[in-house]
């Protein structure tokens, strides 16, 4: 009867239905692979960094710590720097590090320089300050002289990196005052109010390499000193006081 026989007429149907609805999806599957096989590759270039040391500090004469830099990458990555300040030298390892190292000549300061990391795949670079450091010293001045009664300054010059601070020690002649001026430079000045007379005091200059002193001798000079000198015939522009 025809309601016995339409069940029977759909199954083969239905049968070949699921089977080709599971060869369309082995096929699709077989086209367009795994959904992560469409994603943008990631290139060893991508993955190349570069570790550098937090601080590099040396002082000029002095043979300073290795500052290790690290390289990431695959292949290893070959290590460069530029501008390096002069005696010192990067060593590469060949194995993904290279240490800095040397006895800087100067001069003292701060230098920038690049740091090269590269292998087949790519490069990356990165910056890093070098610091080189200088122990204090006094710079030389020529005899000076105050003469009472007369406003008259002196500048005291330092060397050394960073700026040393200046300090004196001893007591001044009255009327006389010292000023630290934060630069690696101090400065006397004044108007001496007493009688001629010299007075020694001690200069000190610190920075965080090391410290310097020198003891010098102000003098205030009379009147009637400053006419006898050799210079007296010669137009006199400020005081001056003796080291």
């Amino acid at each position: 009867m025809p309601s016995c026989r339409l069940p029977l007429l759909r199954r083969p149907v239905a049968v070949l239905c699921a089977l080709l609805l599971g060869w369309l999806l082995v096929c699709w599957g077989l086209v367009s692979g795994p959904a992560d096989a469409w994603a943008a590759p990631v290139t060893d270039a991508a993955r190349l960094t570069l570790t550098l040391p937090s601080e590099v500090e040396f002082v000029v004469g002095r043979t300073g710590d290795a500052y290790v830099i690290e390289a990431e990458g695959d292949p290893v990555p070959a290590i460069g720097v530029d501008r390096l300040p002069a005696g010192l030298r990067l060593v590469v390892h060949g194995d993904g590090t290279a240490t800095i190292s040397g006895t800087p000549t100067g001069p003292a300061g701060t230098a920038t320089v690049e740091v090269l990391a590269q292998n087949g795949s790519g490069e990356t670079r990165a910056s890093l300050a070098v610091t080189i450091q200088q122990a204090p010293a006094f710079v030389a001045q020529p005899p000076l002289h105050f003469t009472v009664g007369e406003l008259g300054s002196v500048l005291v010059r330092t060397a050394g990196f960073p700026a040393p601070s200046i300090g004196l020690d001893g007591d001044l002649p009255a009327g006389l005052s010292f000023v630290d001026n934060g630069d690696g430079t101090a400065t006397i000045v004044g108007t001496p109010v007493d009688e001629a007379g010299s007075v020694p005091v001690t200069l000190t200059a610190v920075n965080v390499v090391a410290d310097a002193a020198q003891t010098m001798t102000v003098r205030v000079l009379a009147e009637t000193e400053v006419a006898r000198s050799p210079a007296a015939g010669s137009p006199r522009t400020e005081p001056r006081w003796e080291i």
